[in-house]
């Protein structure tokens, strides 16, 4: 699963890159942006990316219409002609983001912990995974629960205890009833300390879900989780 990451909306000029390049980077910091993409390969190796799993990857962009999805894919070239590192590019596109508004709203449960859902509005939804620290202003010591079901649409719940754990296959159903086909990933996504790790997932025949731990997200159920 996995959509395109975001491309003006119809193509880059010719020169758009030409353009971008030639400018000093402090000009065109304030439009760097990330976005989230499933499986990459089609975009080849040059881009400015971090993968965290085949299946999901996060691309640094230039938005070439402010307050708007339209954006290009940056390559390795910038980093020479800006002067500057991958990192420098990365933090500088997160901290425009939080600028970015957007809209939201929580579900209460019967768990220990919400469901929240959040909508960009100028710039993709699913991008602010990488933020959530801030989007969720609360501690996170065990992390919270992702997942992506269209490009403008982030879902996660705040693990608190292990009485959140009963909460995922409603999370996962919440992600099937707003996936319109456009899924980032249909993984679920535990998001720790800025790390993401990726779970797949598969529908349980009795209506629940199937999902395959990996061993780190295990050993936190077991070892750390409180009651």
């Amino acid at each position: 699963m996995g959509v395109p990451p975001p491309e003006p909306a119809h193509g880059p000029q010719p020169d758009m890159h030409g353009y971008v390049l030639s400018m000093p980077f402090p000009v065109a910091a304030p439009q760097l942006r990330v976005a989230l993409t499933g499986d990459p390969s089609s975009l080849g190796t040059e881009m400015l990316a971090y993968s965290v799993n085949p299946h999901l990857t996060a691309l640094v962009c230039y938005q070439t219409q402010p307050s708007s999805y339209e954006a290009m894919v940056l390559d390795k070239r910038y980093l020479q002609a800006w002067g500057v590192s991958k990192q420098d590019v990365w933090f500088t596109a997160l901290r425009n983001m939080a600028q970015d508004p957007v809209d939201g709203q929580t579900y209460q449960t019967t768990a220990d912990t919400p469901v929240h859902v959040v909508h960009g509005l100028t710039w993709p939804g699913s991008a602010h995974v990488m933020r959530l620290a801030e989007l969720a202003r609360e501690p996170l010591p065990y992390g919270a629960i992702v997942m992506l079901p269209d490009p403008n649409v982030l879902v996660y719940a705040v693990l608190r205890s292990k009485r959140s754990i009963p909460l995922l296959p409603f999370l996962y159903q919440t992600f099937r009833s707003l996936d319109r086909g456009e899924a980032i990933t249909d993984q679920m996504i535990w998001w720790r300390g800025g790390k993401l790790s990726c779970m797949p997932t598969r529908s349980d025949p009795a209506g629940g879900l199937q999902l395959q731990h990996t061993d780190e997200f295990s050993a936190m159920l077991e070892r750390e989780l409180p009651p």
